[in-house]
């Protein structure tokens, strides 16, 4: 390997300056930070560094001495590309510093779009990828010694500058790659979306830690009566006994349930949740799915997390955002916000903040537009077009009725047959889903797919490119990689680019909205706006604004969401339902 690029410590503002002078007519730098934590609200931003290509030194600028708004001129123009490596964290620490950066790339992001949704034994860390890419070894063990005080070592300074180093050869590779797989509309997007989620996850969610300790706290209260009667409702007269009386049955236990279930008449494989569902009407599954739920919420939700997930210093609540999993979509941790409960008194708990609004907003339908987009199917597309019920109209089709004369089941089983059929659902699985026999299930696939006719082409297509090259992709280009050896082909393939286009689509939503909430109410050099997005769940966005702009900015919210939309449906039209109120939740009269 070559010898270590050459870094100037600039530990005066004089010394940045100098070296700016340099760069001017550079396209595109490389940022990275190295603090002393994790949290960008307690823990500091220690050195700031920027590569502008090989023959100029680069900046390892010390942001002990030296106010990082020095760098403004470079990181707030828009007419330099600045590339990082999980952007996420700098942005965020960069802003709390007052640094604003505009246009911004990110080669982890572009690892996993290149990668497919696989992960890969290069992983998506910088360390893995400069080592396969450029052959540069970065000994991350330097970073743990940023905790500690005083000056630089050489080091530290020497490992800095590597990892700017390392980020602009990565880019520089990655970059002829996204654009000789068809990825630079995608990796265009994730780029847009990326300052946007870092400034949700800055912004954090309002939270009332006391209301939720009283709800989830009286489920806890309930969770005895409600497992006494699940062992009440197992007895039979068969059940193995004790001196005592009946033997209680260990509910964690499929072996134990399985074998009490027989006893009731009902055999099942397993005790998995699809396979109750199938017996909800007899009392003793609907008394064991019950109990799950409860059990579910209070062993997830319970005892002290309300504390734990508040923010000592903002009082909000914070979740770890992750851009990419699977098909695409965004997801969080610490704490999984998007696997909350979706029933009122939970919801209820989110936002609340006196004199402020959320504005929440999700697309309607939004899978089904998309296959309706791809599938170019033209009846399924007038559907949307007249604004019509397409459960009722799919029910009618698929039942040889009247719309007017669809009944709520034949409904429910349409709506199961509309988003079946992109999980690669066949007869046997509506089947099973609607309690109708193999025949009638046959049936009214067979019309569903006469009334829909490209829909059925398309999904035939899908299948077979993902068996004939092991990918299938998103209208914008999104690969996702799928193996053919396995029995989950149907599914990926069918699903990935149906999914993977919604996440698409909120992605580009993202920007779209922000953007113009950044017109509406400002966009402050350096600072994170108290008005903006605070949460994305799939196809919802919730926006935290004042009270007395709630209806202006709901409407602002659903022409960006719109307007994100028609990127990927064309002719088919999008609809987003948005309502205002001061929680994400209604609340419920028993907790007022």
């Amino acid at each position: 390997m070559s010898d270590p690029q050459p870094y100037v410590h600039a530990a005066t503002a004089t010394d940045a300056q100098a070296w700016l002078g340099q760069i001017d007519g550079v396209a595109i730098v490389a940022v990275d930070t190295e603090t002393n934590g994790w949290d960008p609200y307690c823990d500091r931003l220690r050195l700031v560094q920027v590569a502008a290509g090989p023959s100029l030194p680069v900046l390892v600028l010390d942001a002990e001495r030296v106010d990082p708004a020095v760098l403004a001129p470079v990181l707030g123009d828009t007419g330099v590309l600045k590339v990082f490596h999980h952007g996420s964290f700098d942005l965020r620490f960069l802003a709390t510093s007052g640094v604003a950066v505009r246009r911004v790339a990110d080669t982890m992001l572009a690892q996993q779009l290149l990668d497919g949704g696989e992960k890969t034994a290069t992983g998506i860390g910088l360390a893995g990828i400069a080592s396969f890419r450029l052959g540069m070894e970065l000994d991350k063990s330097v970073r743990e010694s940023f905790g500690n005080a005083g000056d630089f070592t050489e080091a530290q300074l020497r490992y800095a500058a590597d990892d700017a180093v390392a980020t602009f050869g990565v880019f520089s590779q990655q970059w002829r790659e996204l654009v000789g797989h068809g990825l630079t509309k995608v990796a265009q997007l994730e780029f847009a979306a990326l300052p946007v989620l870092a400034d949700l996850q800055l912004r954090g969610m309002a939270f009332d830690a006391p209301r939720w300790t009283t709800v989830v706290g009286a489920l806890e209260a309930e969770l005895g009566e409600l497992e006494a009667a699940v062992q009440e409702a197992l007895v039979t007269d068969d059940s193995p006994q004790t001196l005592l009386g009946p033997e209680p049955v260990n509910l964690d236990s499929p072996e134990q349930l399985l074998a009490a279930l027989h006893r009731l008449g009902i055999d099942l494989p397993t005790t998995r949740e699809v396979a109750l569902r199938d017996h909800r009407e007899h009392p003793a599954v609907a008394a064991l799915l019950e109990y799950r739920q409860v059990s579910k919420v209070t062993s997830n939700w319970g005892g002290d997390w309300a504390q734990r997930v508040v923010h000592p210093v903002t009082g909000r609540i914070h979740p770890d955002w992750r851009q990419i999993v699977g098909t695409g979509r965004i997801a969080c941790s610490d704490p999984n916000l998007l696997q909350v409960p979706k029933g009122p008194r939970y919801r209820a708990c989110f936002g609340g903040t006196p004199g402020r609004v959320l504005v929440v907003a999700d697309y309607s339908q939004q899978e089904l537009r998309i296959l309706a987009a791809v599938s170019g199917d033209e009846a399924l597309t007038e559907v949307f077009r007249r604004g019509g019920d397409l459960h009722r109209t799919t029910a009618a089709m698929a039942f040889g009725a009247a719309e007017d004369a669809v009944t709520p089941a034949q409904r429910i089983a349409a709506k199961a047959l509309n988003f079946g059929l992109m999980y690669g659902m066949g007869a046997p699985g509506f089947a099973r889903a609607t309690g109708m026999d193999l025949p009638q299930a046959q049936t009214a696939m067979e019309r569903y797919f006469a009334a829909f006719p490209r829909v059925a082409d398309w999904l035939a297509e899908a299948e077979a490119a993902g068996r004939r090259s092991g990918r299938v992709r998103t209208a914008l280009g999104r690969i996702r990689r799928v193996d053919p050896s396995q029995g989950s082909i149907v599914t990926l393939a069918r699903n990935a680019p149906i999914q993977g286009a919604g996440a698409d689509m909120t992605k580009l939503a993202l920007a779209e909205v922000d953007r113009r909430l950044a017109q509406r109410f400002g966009d402050e050099d350096g600072t994170v706006r108290r008005d903006g997005l605070v949460l994305v769940v799939h196809d919802e966005l919730v926006v935290e604004v004042p009270a007395e702009h709630g209806e202006e900015v709901a409407a602002l919210v659903t022409e960006g969401m719109l307007a994100a939309a028609r990127e990927l449906l064309g002719d088919v039209p999008a609809a987003v339902d948005a309502s205002v109120s001061p929680r994400w939740g209604a609340l419920e009269p028993e907790v007022l």
